[in-house]
């Protein structure tokens, strides 16, 4: 073989050993490359499982929450309605309660009217009977059965031991000016007395001295003969 064949050979040796050194270098990266990806595509599946999991949660969550949420809407209307009944029920009570004030500044008022009317009254039934000799009259004993005691019954109401009278809470459709009614006390006759005013809803009455067997107090019962 000839120097300048040999030196070709050489030559062509060493270019096809730098090619397949840079095939191999390549190579080597190429796989690298290849396995850098393939670990990324890992890592991103992965993270996609967890992401799918953590999705699952966060819906189950959503669901929970949602549930929790009607749950909870359901109560408040509840609420809603029991707080809107209360507020009628309250309206409708303080109602009664400004037309029981109102019914009761009227007896009040009436009850001063006759007890104010009575106190003159007495007194110059008094003075009259200082200024007259003659006797008292004296009333008959009058006994009523049960049954006409219980048909018209009422209560007093206030007891004037001075002026020797009881306003009681029956008016115009129960008694009249000149009646006589009974006083008890659990169905035991403490007194009579003359009815002498009568208004719509109470009576003033003079309490008879031979009828009197023990003090009236206020809420015993009254029942007109």
């Amino acid at each position: 073989m000839s120097r300048v064949s040999y030196i070709v050979a050489i030559g062509t040796g060493l270019i096809l050993i730098g090619v397949a050194a840079s095939e191999h270098s390549r190579h080597r990266v190429t796989q690298r490359r290849y396995q850098q990806v393939m670990d990324a595509q890992g890592k991103l599946e992965g993270e996609f499982r967890e992401a799918l999991i953590t999705q699952g949660q966060l819906a189950s969550n959503l669901k929970q929450e949602q549930e929790r949420s009607r749950v909870l809407s359901d109560a408040l209307n509840s609420a809603r309605e029991q707080l809107d009944g209360m507020v009628k029920r309250l309206a409708n009570e303080s109602q009664s309660v400004r037309d029981l004030n109102t019914r009761l500044t009227t007896m009040r008022q009436q009850m001063d009217q006759l007890q104010g009317e009575l106190a003159i009254t007495l007194q110059d039934r008094q003075t009259q009977v200082k200024a007259d000799d003659s006797q008292p009259v004296q009333l008959e004993r009058v006994v009523v059965s049960d049954a006409q005691s219980a048909a018209l019954q009422g209560r007093v109401i206030s007891v004037h031991k001075h002026w020797n009278f009881v306003v009681v809470d029956l008016g115009w459709n129960a008694v009249r000016v000149g009646d006589t009614v009974s006083i008890f006390r659990k169905d035991e006759l403490l007194a009579r007395a003359r009815v002498d005013r009568v208004q719509e809803g109470v009576c003033a009455a003079t309490i008879l001295p031979d009828w009197k067997t023990a003090d009236v107090h206020v809420n015993d019962v009254v029942r007109a003969l």
